[in-house]
């Protein structure tokens, strides 16, 4: 396992790019500096509260920690100003969104294993830390979730949360194996973005 030091940093860092995201969001449905600051926290903390619910971890990290609800207002406010000088393209928002899905899957994964989970509950817990902040953001901006569509979004996580727990298994020390499992969640997320790479669709004929 991870020391504590390098977790808190993982949850930090997705914390601020996620409510970047967020902001972003909020900002191209031209929300105001109040609706900026809410769909912004909720893109921030909403996976790792569901997370810490679903483990019944307590008290919830923000619950214990309020620095994580500092650094996610401090993110998503510098959006907002940048945003009110210069426009933001949609690409700089998916790649906020896939930082924030590399690292925030990763830091799912070590707080369940932390907490002494098997690796089926580990994978899991990460890709919902990754994406389910995504996901109550899209909705309430009204969009449909990115992780139902489009380019390969939970896929990643899954691929690169499992490559991670696979190389522990296989005797790589945790630090290499999460900057491996993160840069295959970053590289694939960003395939998806720039290249189109996506996953069969359903489609369903009259």
């Amino acid at each position: 396992m991870l020391s504590t030091s390098v977790l808190t940093f993982l949850d930090f860092f997705g914390t601020a790019v996620f409510a970047i995201s967020g902001a972003l969001t909020a900002g191209r449905k031209q929300f105001d500096i109040f609706g900026v600051l809410v769909v912004a926290l909720i893109t921030a903390i909403g996976g790792g509260t569901l997370r810490d619910l679903v483990l019944n971890a307590h008290p919830i990290a923000w619950v214990e920690n309020t620095a994580y609800l500092y650094v996610g207002m401090g993110a998503a406010l510098s959006a907002f100003l940048v945003m009110r000088f210069y426009p933001i393209p949609q690409k700089a928002l998916d790649t906020c969104d896939a930082v924030g899905l590399a690292f925030f899957a990763m830091a799912g994964i070590q707080k369940a294993q932390a907490l002494g989970h098997g690796t089926e509950i580990c994978l899991i817990m990460g890709i919902m830390t990754g994406v389910a902040g995504g996901v109550l953001r899209d909705i309430i901006c009204n969009d449909i979730p990115l992780v139902m569509h489009k380019e390969v979004y939970a896929v990643a996580a899954l691929a690169g949360g499992g490559l991670y727990l696979l190389l522990v298994y296989l005797g790589l020390n945790d630090g290499s194996a999460m900057i491996i499992g993160m840069l295959a969640i970053l590289v694939l997320r960003l395939i998806g973005i720039y290249k189109g790479l996506s996953i069969p669709v359903l489609s369903v004929r009259d």
